[in-house]
């Protein structure tokens, strides 16, 4: 009997391989960045009102986690608005009207983040030079099917695009010196995050 050597191996167990080179695939064209939902009101909210609504983006707290994406300051007050987009999905509330129901899955979160930025906002703007200017939220959709029916979830209304320009082009107390301090103050005492 002949001893096998450890290097030999059957020639039937191995499978051949076969190398092909093939062209380097061709370069494509990217896929177009998603826009965020804030990007895109923002260019839509100052495409419509220009200098005649003072605007703050993408602020916080100093010391807090989390984005206020949108705040306006009009003679209505400040507005908090929190942009949203799910293209294609329905956007509606839940049975309670505490929370997101959008293309059939609960988002908690939303509505718990947008009470938390409602709640810092309104202690900022009490401390601030008018004190009772009042603290509007609402949330705008970009993208997304809402109902027909005016909808509300935890109390904040959702609104479309449309909707946030009537909200912001209301008239209010607030004369225009006192737009700006408002303004002036919120900027500098929220951060750009």
């Amino acid at each position: 009997m002949s001893r096998r050597n450890v290097r030999s191996v059957d020639p039937l167990s191995r499978p051949r391989l076969r190398v092909v080179r093939g062209e380097a695939p061709e370069p494509t064209e990217a896929p177009p960045e998603r826009s965020d939902a804030t990007d895109v009101l923002a260019g839509t909210l100052i495409d419509a009102f220009g200098d005649r609504v003072l605007f703050l983006f993408h602020r916080r707290l100093a010391g807090q986690t989390g984005d206020l994406p949108i705040i306006a300051v009009t003679a209505a007050g400040v507005h908090l608005v929190e942009p949203r987009s799910y293209p294609g999905k329905k956007v509606r509330a839940s049975r309670d009207g505490s929370t997101f129901v959008i293309g059939g899955v609960r988002h908690t979160r939303i509505a718990e983040q947008m009470q938390q930025h409602a709640e810092a906002l309104q202690a900022t703007v009490s401390t601030g030079p008018i004190a009772d200017a009042t603290v509007h939220t609402s949330y705008c959709f970009v993208d997304g099917d809402l109902p027909l029916r005016p909808l509300e979830v935890a109390g904040v209304r959702v609104l479309s695009v449309r909707s946030t320009l009537r909200r912001l082009r209301a008239g209010g107390s607030l004369d225009e010196r006192q737009v700006e301090a408002l303004h002036r103050d919120l900027s500098r005492r929220l951060v750009r995050s």
